[in-house]
């Protein structure tokens, strides 16, 4: 065999560097067979082709490559040949399929048909879907805190086309109404309640004492720290005596994290006893917190219950009614609840301009 020059050593590079330099060698080889052996650029094409899918053949010597070739003379454009007519056929079958849920669905006929036919099918069908994610779930257990959200992912561009905007059209200011009974829903309004105020200790004894239960259940934190992604960090950050200023968000949407939590906030009474949803967030505060826009919740109607400090909240109208509405604002101190209606209000918590302490809140819904 000829000297071919080639520079085979592939040691210490990266997988770009090794990618280049195979190609490089790639086109010599292409050159030297052309030159010495008339083999064509197809032909060595081909050559290449047949060794990658033949899961590599054992070639004694260069010099047997044009020998060799005579074997597999266009099994290359043959090979290709054959996996675009599979992706054809693949296409085909999704065309196909498409077109039959199609018929299905605008065919009321077909559809009975169907829905006649596959309902002794469910169940078992979703017990063998069961079983065949079962090694899914052990592998990545944390998996199964989606169990109970009933929504994956927000749409941000979410819009209502036809929102009515009367009940937010002639809203001025954010009203008291402690001492009014009759009040509507779709007007933002503050009321206050007994609420004891809730140390940064009374939530770590809640914990400590229940630690099972909220590591199972309630554990992940999102906050503008990095550091803090969970309970025992953000304990542990707020136990420091230099603090990062950070917003830190609890949510909880399970039953016996909800129960313990339910000992420390009062449940406000001018809110439906049996129509409060499950999900809640706690908003924990360093007193030099950032600004940050509260989350909606399963139901339309929100509260905000204040259990310790201060937190001034802006109302901004919602994207369709914002050429009719105006922004109001207003401050929510310690025992004051905030109620009012995420469709026709985006509100955002700033820091409270005459207080110097953290603030702890509890964010919520009814229907």
């Amino acid at each position: 065999m000829e000297d071919t020059g080639l520079d085979i050593n592939y040691a210490d590079l990266s997988r770009p560097q090794v990618i280049a330099k195979y190609l490089e060698n790639l086109r010599v080889l292409k050159r030297i067979a052309e030159h010495n052996w008339q083999i064509s650029s197809r032909q060595f094409d081909d050559y290449i082709y047949t060794q990658y899918f033949a899961f590599g053949r054992n070639i004694g010597t260069f010099t047997s490559l044009y020998s060799n070739y005579q074997w597999v003379g266009g099994n290359g454009a043959e090979l290709v040949k054959q996996i675009m007519d599979r992706k054809q056929k693949i296409l085909l079958w999704m065309l196909y399929l498409f077109i039959a849920l199609l018929f299905i669905s605008y065919k009321h006929e077909a559809s009975t048909i169907v829905l006649r036919n596959i309902q002794t099918l469910i169940y078992p069908g979703m017990k063998l879907w069961r079983k065949m994610t079962l090694p899914v779930i052990s592998k990545f257990p944390g998996l199964t805190e989606l169990y109970d959200e009933s929504c994956l992912i927000m749409n941000p561009f979410f819009k209502v086309d036809d929102l009515s905007c009367e009940p937010c059209a002639d809203v001025m200011n954010v009203l008291d109404f402690t001492h009014v009974k009759q009040t509507s829903n779709l007007v933002p309004f503050i009321f206050k309640i007994n609420q004891e105020p809730v140390f940064m200790s009374d939530l770590f004894e809640v914990y400590k004492a229940n630690k099972d239960v909220f590591r199972r259940d309630a554990y992940r934190v999102k906050s503008t720290n990095r550091d803090v992604t969970n309970l025992d960090e953000m304990f542990q950050d707020f136990n420091r005596t230099h603090q990062i200023p950070s917003h830190n968000l609890w949510r909880c949407n399970r039953m016996p994290p909800a129960r313990q939590l339910r000992q420390m906030f009062v449940r406000p009474s001018r809110l439906p006893a049996t129509g409060l949803a499950l999900e809640r967030f706690l908003s924990i505060d360093t007193k030099d917190a950032p600004v940050y826009p509260l989350p909606d919740a399963e139901c339309e109607n929100m509260y905000i219950q204040q259990a310790l400090g201060t937190r001034t909240i802006i109302l901004r109208p919602a994207v369709e009614c914002r050429h009719i509405c105006r922004t109001i604002s207003v401050r929510l101190p310690q025992s004051f609840v905030l109620s009012y209606n995420w469709w026709y209000w985006k509100p955002i918590s700033l820091p409270d301009q005459l207080t110097n302490s953290m603030s702890i809140s509890l964010i919520g819904s009814y229907c």
